[in-house]
């Protein structure tokens, strides 16, 4: 009976070390309206919640109308930075859906010897007028 609650209590620490992420955005949503032929940015920051250091890159998928700048982010512990999404409005005017991918890679060894890098997809839109 102790070895089966000892294997639960171990499961369940892998599964929550394994679905939190060590970051954090100050927003997560882009919902901007871009005047047809125009563009328009707006900027995040990204936190670094975790006790090493980590390099996050962020790709777009999912539309090619959309740049980041800059793409990566190399963060010590505790450490903020911005980065910007800029749209430019060149499709037909309508809603557009993408998603901004955001990759926690770990930049030192870890004492555990465990080493998992993290992908977050956060679903994105944008609405050209």
């Amino acid at each position: 009976m102790i070895k089966i609650r000892k294997l639960i209590n171990l499961i369940m620490c892998l599964l929550v070390f394994t679905f939190s992420f060590s970051f954090k955005m100050n927003e997560l949503e882009f919902n901007e309206t871009v005047p047809k032929g125009l563009k328009k940015s707006k900027t995040y920051t990204l936190t670094n919640n975790n006790k090493v250091n980590k390099l996050y890159a962020m790709s777009i998928e999912g539309d090619k109308n959309i740049k980041i700048s800059p793409n990566a982010l190399n963060l010590k512990p505790l450490d903020s930075r911005e980065f910007t999404l800029e749209v430019t409005g060149n499709g037909k005017v309508g809603v557009y859906k993408y998603f901004l991918v955001v990759k926690e890679v770990n930049k030192e060894k870890i004492k555990s010897g465990i080493d998992i890098n993290k992908i977050i997809k956060i679903k994105q839109e944008y609405t050209i007028k």
